[in-house]
């Protein structure tokens, strides 16, 4: 017995990846880009909070939410 699924894309409907962003994934995605660098050590243990506060983002206060955005910020115009 055989089956076929036949599958059909509207890729005008899709959306685009910046659509699909939250302060915690950008948050997470600079981090990744510094240890992706060779960051020194204080880079990778900043890079390392930052993706504990992505992580644990729903539970973090509103201080330091913006704290880690900021943060984020000024990495991704270094």
């Amino acid at each position: 017995m055989r089956h076929l699924l036949l599958l059909d894309v509207d890729r005008g409907n899709a959306l685009a990846p910046e659509s699909l962003s939250t302060p915690a994934v950008d948050i997470a995605l600079a981090a990744d880009k510094l240890l992706a660098s060779d960051p020194s050590g204080s880079e990778r243990v900043t890079a390392e909070l930052l993706n504990y506060v992505a992580t644990t983002w729903d539970k973090q206060d509103l201080p330091l939410r913006e704290h880690a955005q900021a943060v984020a910020r000024t990495l991704r115009t270094q």
